[in-house]
């Protein structure tokens, strides 16, 4: 969703002009070549190459306020360390919104740069993003590594065009103290449950939940725990049953009034802030949250201590629920094909960053996992908040991440936003239905 990735990075404005000066260059090795023989060669070269390669990496994440600071730091130590013979060109942008229109008119103007941050479906049918599968499918050991789930975010027709720099569950996030006022003994496990804990929530003066923040995850749940729910947004199937039921499931928030009276007027800064406030009961969100809300500006000092995290509620047959997302997908430039020295130093710039240590690092340093599977048993020095949050997961029944559709990927924060705001309206759930129908087709091929 827009709006709440624009919450997660409203601090990532890029990179300070003190870091491109200090670091105009990064140094990275690899060794390699430029096709499927190609990746065959690069796995089999073992050396570091003698010529010199420099890679362009425009991104906003290695500003000293972005909370992926540190972990770029290490990222681009270690790789100097490691290979002092490629070099990585690090070029500031000044925010996550500018810095994509930067690449993308780059690209278009037939100059993208070498690794493509926040690469998307778009990119990938304009041309500009390389087919990552040969080197993957000629690494068994690196794929394995990669969470196939999340990997299918960022594949289209069976080629992934990129891996994910940055990947997290979305749970609920439940206010415990508003819990026990309300009279709420336990996090609702079950839709019952969390239809009673509303309307106690609702009774006590509180708001149970606003939708501008994490309104498209519970209707995505609503969906996954129902059978074949998944199945109808993979065959793009928008107006099935399973469809219908989500929206009916929510009406019940309209109804009820458990959401803001004005509920389609807010930002996702003022859904989110109700919930920092204390007014607001439940949210779902992103792990970027934890240091953004829940021990941000504005937040009680021991808010993280009455906070729980928790799967949505079991609705149907599939049981209770948290949804992976996808967020940033890091790519390289097709061009790359055209030069293997280049190609060579990138591909080497992705399998050590996307590797278990890498991950593990992100974790520590970032607080946002990748697209990479990490057995959090073995991480020291975690955040317990964090530890908590991510074990959430682990909790559900099923656990799932949005089909990698076309629609999905580019629809995928906030595909049913013309369907809630048709029940905010006042509409019923088959005109949710309609709307949410007309809106997803135009991202349907024939």
């Amino acid at each position: 969703m827009k709006k709440e990735r624009s919450m997660r990075t409203r601090n990532l404005q890029g990179i300070s002009r003190t870091i491109v000066n200090r670091r105009d260059t990064f140094k990275i090795a690899g060794g390699g070549a430029a096709a499927l023989a190609g990746a065959h060669r690069f796995l089999r070269a073992g050396s570091a190459q003698d010529s010199e390669v420099t890679l362009r990496y425009q991104n906003h994440w290695t500003k000293d306020t972005d909370a992926h600071y540190e972990g770029m730091n290490w990222l681009y130590d270690a790789f100097a360390k490691a290979h002092p013979n490629i070099h990585i060109q690090n070029i500031l942008n000044p925010d996550s919104e500018e810095s994509d229109k930067k690449i993308l008119a780059d690209c278009a103007a037939g100059d993208c740069p070498d690794i493509i941050h926040d690469a998307n479906a778009t990119m990938w049918d304009a041309g500009y993003l390389l087919d990552l599968t040969p080197y993957l499918d000629a690494d068994p050991e690196w794929k394995a590594i990669l969470d196939p789930n999340v990997l299918g975010t960022t594949t289209t027709d069976g080629k992934t065009w990129a891996l994910s720099g940055e990947v997290s569950p979305l749970p609920t996030i439940w206010n415990t103290r508003i819990l026990d006022d309300a009279g709420v003994t336990a996090v609702p496990k079950t839709w019952d449950e969390l239809l009673a804990a509303c309307e106690a929530i609702k009774a006590k003066g509180y708001t149970p939940t606003s939708w501008e923040v994490g309104g498209h995850h519970q209707w995505h749940n609503i969906l996954a725990s129902q059978a074949g729910g998944l199945d109808a947004v993979a065959a793009n199937k928008f107006d099935s049953p399973q469809h219908l039921e989500a929206f009916n499931r929510l009406k019940v928030f309209v109804d009820n009034k458990w959401v803001p009276d004005n509920e389609i007027e807010l930002t996702w800064q003022q859904s989110v802030g109700l919930f920092v406030a204390e007014q607001s009961a439940f949210y779902l969100n992103g792990a970027w949250t934890i240091g953004n809300e829940i021990t941000g500006e504005g937040a009680a000092p021991d808010l993280k201590d009455n906070v729980e995290f928790a799967p949505y509620p079991a609705v149907a047959e599939n049981g209770s629920t948290v949804e992976t997302k996808q967020t940033t997908g890091i790519g390289l430039a097709a061009a790359l094909a055209d030069d293997e020295a280049k190609l060579n130093g990138a591909l080497t710039f992705m399998k050590f960053w996307f590797s278990d240590e890498g991950a593990k690092q992100w974790i520590l340093l970032t607080r946002s996992p990748m697209g990479v599977n990490v057995d959090l048993a073995t991480l020291e020095g975690v955040d317990p908040l964090l530890l908590a949050f991510l074990g959430a997961k682990d909790s559900a029944k099923t656990p799932y991440a949005l089909p990698g559709t076309k629609a999905m990927q580019e629809r995928g924060w906030d595909d049913c936003a013309t369907g809630l705001d048709t029940l905010l309206s006042g509409g019923t759930a088959e005109a949710a239905v309609e709307a949410y129908l007309q809106e997803m087709s135009k991202y349907t091929t024939a």
